[in-house]
């Protein structure tokens, strides 16, 4: 038997659909296995942008977060729209949460969510130079608070756990190596 073992779908049953979260219950099979059910969540690819003003301050969001029921200290981010490029994302949603448009922005890496269950990528930017340029465009369900923090402050917010974001401590210490090359 091969090692690892690749596993063919039997069948797809949907749980539940929606635009940005379908649950799929696959059958699946491989050699050496009986037949099992895996259960997989659907959700559409999304952005991460690492935004630093000319006077290198990071351009943070303070949003409710309904899984853990809390405010959280994060970069800005968003879902990227069907047929859209997630460059064009990342300007669009750093201009609707923040006001800030960027000067530059640069794709660090784009990283496979949870690979176990989910289907979706996550694209991460470095976005500098960026100005505030207007005012806030928040959808209906959106409550954000703009905060500005210096550069040099960022690793220690996410020591202490004040930015506990996983793929946001992922962009962030990327965007950190990156800029200090």
């Amino acid at each position: 038997m091969d090692k690892p073992a690749r596993w063919k779908t039997i069948a797809t049953t949907y749980l539940c659909k929606h635009p940005y979260l379908s649950v799929r219950k696959d059958t699946r099979t491989a050699p050496g296995f009986e037949n099992h059910d895996f259960f997989i969540l659907e959700f559409p690819d999304w952005v991460n942008i690492v935004a630093i003003t000319e006077d290198n301050q990071v351009v943070l969001v303070r949003q409710f977060r309904h899984g853990l029921e809390e405010i959280n200290l994060e970069i800005p981010g968003g879902v990227v729209d069907p047929g859209e490029e997630p460059r064009l994302t990342a300007a669009r949603e750093l201009a609707e949460e923040t006001g800030y448009a960027a000067g530059k922005i640069q794709l660090l890496t784009a990283v496979s969510v949870n690979p176990a269950i989910q289907n979706n990528w996550c694209h991460l930017f470095l976005a500098t130079g960026c100005r505030r340029v207007g005012e806030q465009a928040l959808e209906g369900t959106e409550s954000i608070d703009v905060q500005l923090v210096p550069l040099a402050d960022v690793a220690q917010l996410m020591e202490t756990g004040a930015i506990h974001h996983s793929l946001n401590c992922l962009a962030l210490n990327l965007a950190l190596n990156k800029l200090s090359a």
